[in-house]
């Protein structure tokens, strides 16, 4: 049986006013692949979903952390 994992990364990047932002994207990996992942956001009658923010923690808190891809032989050989 396959093993389905949850991950998250997490960094910053800079938006059109020059602000830094932080970002978290998350990747539910399957077998060999790591498919991206979004929460929704539900929007009710007066436009606002409250539980988009809880949903997000949740997901942060259960994913670990998405390592680094490993150097392939191609990469080590040109540095």
């Amino acid at each position: 049986m396959a093993q389905v994992e949850l991950f998250k990364k997490t960094g910053t990047y800079t938006n059109r006013d020059g602000e830094e932002k932080n970002y978290t994207n998350f990747y539910v990996r399957c077998g060999d692949m790591n498919v991206p992942v979004q929460v929704s956001y539900f929007e009710g009658e007066d436009g606002k979903d409250p539980q988009y923010n809880a949903r997000r923690a949740v997901m942060s808190a259960f994913a670990d952390t998405l390592p680094d891809k490993p150097k392939s032989d191609e990469n080590v050989k040109k540095n």
